[in-house]
């Protein structure tokens, strides 16, 4: 993987009092400069779905209506997709592309990786940004294989949570403008 790789930033938000999420994407280049960005409607799951899938709503939500329908709007494919949100792993089962959950070790609960999930440290060589660690989910320990040289290059440069805050603070404004919303 070189500059023309693509890396693909995905995070979910929840609004209004937790009742609301939507997710979004930043594709970028190699310089974390934007290439695409897309982002879900609102979902405001009802009390009926919320009792039916119980547990299992917020991978269901993140997984089958935010994460699958974003990728499907991918104008070109990414060299790896990194997650700021553990659910968010299980896109992993359902693309042929790496995926990542990255994040501060101090962000990530001890025994995060109780499930089997692989995980490594990276840290930036120029020492400009705290170390942070990628978690792989369990199936797919190869893409941690695959995204460290890729990631520890970029990380060198660029504060790699930093794209995460661009996506969330457009979600905030794409909410505050009900953009997706009906009329």
């Amino acid at each position: 993987m070189t500059d023309d790789a693509h890396l693909l930033f995905m995070a979910c938000q929840r609004f209004e009092a937790g009742k609301a999420i939507r997710g979004a994407f930043l594709l970028t280049d190699f310089d974390t400069k934007p290439l695409e960005f897309h982002c879900t409607n609102p979902i405001r799951p009802t009390s009926l779905q919320t009792v039916l899938y119980g547990k299992m709503l917020d991978s269901h939500m993140m997984v089958d209506l935010i994460g699958l329908p974003l990728v499907n709007t991918l104008k070109q494919p990414p060299s790896l997709i990194l997650v700021q949100e553990p659910n968010l792993l299980r896109l992993r089962q359902r693309l042929n592309m790496p995926v990542l959950w990255i994040a501060r070790e101090s962000a990530i609960a001890v025994g995060a990786d109780g499930d089997g999930s692989d995980t490594a440290m990276l840290t930036s060589a120029s020492g400009k940004f705290d170390p942070l660690v990628l978690i792989a989910s369990k199936e797919c320990g190869m893409d941690i294989t695959v995204g460290t040289p890729l990631l520890s290059k970029v990380f060198n440069r660029f504060d790699l949570l930093e794209p995460f805050q661009r996506v969330l603070t457009a979600l905030e404004q794409v909410h505050q403008q009900k953009i997706g919303e009906s009329k």
